[in-house]
């Protein structure tokens, strides 16, 4: 018993390179092999097909974290992994990554979800622009929220400060 908890104690996280939009095919495979796999994911906000959607993507795009225990696992495997290009080194030589960085990303996770929730996208005050409808290309201030589908933004138009109430998807911070 005392070789496993020495062993656990020696295992460090390691970066994987992995190939464009596959770190999920990496992280299967990995874990399927019987690695300790870690691919922090982050909820953020992005505007697909002109709607603003709640998105989960990796929060390293094209990196992902392994735990291995140097001179006891076996590296090789990895590197001809589906999905992997090849663990991060300096040289030739794969370097841990530092164990509070790891505990950090875990500690700002939400334990229910299992992600990262970003900062608000809207604060009041912020610069943002109209990208579709009669107001396309004119910026104006996010002044507050209307519910989950409208934003009130104040614009300058012909010479006074008017507010409108407006679908969120037709702006984006500018």
């Amino acid at each position: 018993m005392a070789s496993k908890q020495v062993s656990a104690r020696m295992r460090q996280w390691f970066a994987v390179h992995t190939r464009q939009h596959q770190e999920i095919q990496a992280e299967e495979q990995l874990r399927r092999q019987g690695y300790e796999v870690y691919c922090p994911r982050a909820l953020d906000m992005k505007r697909l097909r002109g709607r603003w959607r709640q998105v989960i993507e990796p929060l390293f795009p094209r990196y992902l974290f392994v735990r291995l225990a140097e001179g006891q696992d076996n590296f090789a495997p990895i590197r001809s992994t589906i999905g992997v290009r090849d663990l991060v080194r300096v040289g030739r030589t794969p370097r841990p990554v530092p164990v509070h960085l790891i505990n950090a990303i875990h500690t700002r996770e939400d334990q229910d979800q299992g992600v990262l929730i970003s900062s608000p996208q809207w604060q009041s005050g912020m610069a943002v622009e109209f990208v579709d409808g009669p107001f396309a290309g004119i910026r104006g201030i996010f002044t507050a929220a209307c519910g989950n589908e409208r934003v009130m933004i104040l614009l300058r138009l012909l010479g006074q400060d008017n507010t409108v109430v407006i679908a969120r998807d037709v702006v984006v911070p500018a």
